[in-house]
C-alpha cells in the first residue's frame, strides 16, 4: 500500500512515497526535485546528493551555484542559450532550463503525487504524476502548450545517481555517442562522434566508457546516444548486485544523456555521480539541436504525453 505524507527538512517542505519496497522524497520548493530513492530490502540510496544545503533558487540562476544534488527536470533545453526561432526568438532559455529553480503545485489524488507548473518566458504547462508500483517508480508526463504557435523543445530526466568505483552502466546495443562536453578534451571536441561502450578516445586509445573509474580521476564527460531502438537505461553495481533501471517510449524519447562525474566536476562528494537521462533531444543547447533537426516539438494548443518508470532493486 502506497503512503503520502508531508514534513519539513531543512525548513522547506518535503513529500515523501513510499510502499513496502521503495521510498521516495522530494522537494516541491526547490524545482521539485527528488532527493532520495531508496530501496527499503537493503537500505541502498540511489540518489546522489552534494552535502550543500537545499534551498529555495532564484529563478535562472546557474545550476552549478546550488545544491548540486537529485533528481530534476530540463526543460525546454539543457544548456544556456537562445530560442532561435519566431514567435520566441532570441529569448533566453536559462541554464538548465527553467523548470529546476520553481516551485511546483504539488496535490494528493489517492495513490498519486500531481505536480505541476507553468514556464515563465514561453507559454507552456507541466505536469507529472508519481506513484509507486512495487519497487517501480512511475512517473507520468503532460506537457500543455498554451499559445497557438508550435513549440520546438528538449526535455531531459536529470537524475544525478549515486555510484560506486566499478559501478557498470547499461544501454541497449552498441549506439553511436556524441561529446558535449569532456574535461581536458578526453573525448574530443563538440559533437565528437564514437562508439558505447568501447569508445576511442581523442588520443587514439580504446576504454570501456560503461565501467565507471574512481573518484580520483579528475574527469568529466557528458555524452549523447544517437537514436536508440530500444527505451531503456540503467546501472548494475558488480560488487552489491544493486541495479537501477529505467524505461521510456524510445518513439518519444529517443536519445539518451550521459554524464559521468569521476572527481572532475565541483568539489567533495558532490564530484563522485553518474547521470542517465532519458531525453527527447539533443545536444545541450536547443540552438543546437533544432539546427540539427534532433528536438521535439509539441503544436499550438496541443498536449504531449510521455513516461518514465526506474525500477531499484538487488540481482
Amino acid at each position: 500500500m502506497t503512503k503520502i505524507s508531508n514534513d519539513k527538512f531543512q525548513g522547506l517542505d518535503r513529500i515523501t512515497i513510499d510502499n513496502d519496497d521503495v521510498s521516495f522524497a522530494i522537494l516541491p520548493e526547490v524545482g521539485g526535485k527528488m532527493i532520495s530513492l531508496v530501496f527499503k530490502d537493503t537500505g541502498r540510496e540511489f540518489i546522489s546528493v552534494s552535502g550543500r544545503e537545499f534551498t529555495k533558487p532564484t529563478y535562472a540562476t546557474n545550476y552549478a551555484e546550488l545544491d548540486v544534488s537529485g533528481f530534476d527536470e530540463c526543460f525546454p533545453a539543457i544548456a544556456e542559450g537562445f530560442y532561435p526561432e519566431w514567435p520566441w526568438k532570441g529569448t533566453v532559455v536559462p541554464d538548465h532550463g527553467e523548470l529546476f529553480t520553481l516551485p511546483w503545485e504539488c496535490k494528493v489524488e489517492k495513490d498519486k503525487l500531481v505536480m505541476a507548473v507553468n514556464g515563465i518566458r514561453f507559454p507552456y504547462r507541466f505536469v507529472k504524476v508519481l506513484s509507486l508500483e512495487k519497487n517501480t517508480v512511475k512517473i507520468r508526463y503532460e506537457l500543455e502548450n498554451l499559445s497557438p504557435y508550435d513549440f520546438k523543445y528538449i526535455w531531459s530526466a536529470h537524475p544525478l545517481f549515486a555510484v560506486t568505483e566499478g559501478t557498470k552502466i547499461l544501454l541497449p546495443g552498441n549506439p553511436r555517442i556524441r561529446t558535449d562536453y569532456s574535461k581536458y578534451e578526453r573525448f574530443g571536441k563538440h559533437l565528437y562522434e564514437t562508439t558505447w561502450p568501447q569508445a576511442r578516445q581523442a588520443d587514439g586509445t580504446k576504454v570501456d566508457l560503461s565501467i565507471i573509474r574512481s573518484a580520483k580521476e579528475d574527469a568529466a564527460t557528458k555524452i549523447f546516444t544517437t537514436k536508440l531502438d530500444e527505451g531503456f537505461c540503467g546501472f548494475e553495481d558488480p560488487d552489491t548486485g544493486d541495479f537501477l533501471k529505467m524505461n521510456f517510449p524510445v518513439d518519444k524519447v529517443p536519445f539518451v544523456g550521459i554524464w559521468i562525474n569521476e572527481g572532475g566536476f565541483f568539489e567533495g562528494k558532490g564530484s563522485f555521480n553518474a547521470a542517465l537521462e532519458p531525453c527527447t533531444g539533443c545536444p545541450d543547447k536547443l540552438e543546437t539541436a533544432i539546427q540539427r533537426g534532433e528536438h521535439a516539438l509539441i503544436k499550438g494548443g496541443a498536449k504531449n504525453f510521455w513516461s518514465l518508470d526506474i525500477t531499484v532493486g538487488r540481482l
